[in-house]
């Protein structure tokens, strides 16, 4: 867990101490990591956003250290869907679970086509961003048009001399750092995703935090915008109010696959509940401490505040016991 960002840890190490169980910092980061982490009975790396290096390094590294057995947070299917849009929309459609509808294409002239048809406005979003970055609201062709311009726009002339004459004769010569720059600058396919408007002034998240444990607060619209996520506008509800179907339908799928916690964009949509964006982490804030209910046979109860750190620690230990913590790929 050295790699986790030093408050995270913080966390963990104090719920470690709080569950009685011995905290131990694997230099995961060196030569001899997989050497390090044998004998560790639960592996915590708490990646940081927007960091693609390190995303990369724990993608490759979480499926091995399950592969010793040994369960994760987060566990490699919560890994490969965090943080990325895409993917996250594309699992919950071909499961079945209800998400606004989108469109996802990576060719231009299909694009072209959907835009010209489509109806507005319409929801365009990159594929990575926290805090509703990268989110925009097309409110007509034109604007969709400009934006698909610039998304599919040919390779200059001096970008193509670039690559022709300055960077390959550099990587012949070694220049290992100008090749990673190079290589990698436009490592993401170009793509269009664009999806319907839900008319709201806010929406729910719901995160699980075990089998039948939940927060649940309601976003509010940042002023004069259409976006709740990362407004920092809160409100906390009541038992009574929660909306049940979908507390019912967030729990259903992180027990289906595995996930030991994810939290969960909910707005009301024309035909129901849809799922607008999901992500296995989250902010280190009491919100997610101060606003959780459990549910029980009778309905959802109120529970007391209980640390971040303890409430991840908790699942992944009982998602061991359930014998799901380590995913089997392809998922059902």
């Amino acid at each position: 867990m050295r790699r986790t960002p030093a408050n995270w840890r913080g966390e963990f190490e104090k719920a470690c101490a709080a569950l009685g169980l011995e905290a131990r910092d694997v230099p995961v980061d060196g030569h001899a990591w997989m050497e390090a982490v044998k004998g560790v009975d639960l592996f915590v790396w708490r990646p940081t956003m927007a960091d693609p290096s390190e995303m990369a390094e724990i993608r490759t590294k979480i499926p091995l250290i399950e592969a010793m057995g040994i369960p994760c947070f987060p566990n490699s299917l919560m890994l490969w869907l965090y943080d990325d849009k895409i993917r996250e929309t594309l699992f919950l459609k071909a499961h079945g679970h209800p998400v606004p509808e989108t469109f996802i294409s990576f060719n231009e002239e299909e694009a072209r086509r959907f835009l010209e048809e489509a109806i507005y406005p319409l929801i365009t979003k990159t594929h990575m961003g926290a805090s509703a970055s990268g989110v925009v609201c097309l409110r007509n062709r034109a604007e969709a048009q400009a934006l698909l311009k610039g998304i599919f726009r040919p390779q200059s002339l001096m970008e193509k001399a670039m690559a022709k004459y300055h960077y390959m004769p550099r990587l012949e010569k070694g220049d290992l750092l100008l090749a990673r720059k190079l290589r990698y600058q436009d490592a993401c396919p170009r793509y269009i995703y664009a999806q319907e408007f839900i008319k709201a002034d806010s929406d729910w998240r719901i995160t699980t935090l075990g089998s039948d444990l939940l927060s649940v607060f309601v976003r509010r619209n940042r002023p004069d915008d259409f976006r709740a996520s990362g407004s920092g506008l809160w409100e906390m509800v009541e038992p009574e109010d929660l909306p049940a179907e979908a507390c019912d339908l967030a729990l259903e799928i992180s027990n289906r696959h595995g996930f030991t916690s994810m939290a969960y964009d909910f707005m009301r949509g024309p035909k129901g509940w849809v799922i607008g964006e999901i992500s296995m982490t989250f902010v280190l804030n009491d919100v997610y401490t101060t606003t959780l209910f459990r549910r029980t046979p009778s309905g959802y109860a109120r529970q007391a505040p209980i640390p971040i750190g303890v409430m991840h620690l908790s699942a992944l230990m009982e998602a061991r016991e359930r014998g799901t913590a380590i995913p089997h790929w392809p998922m059902t």
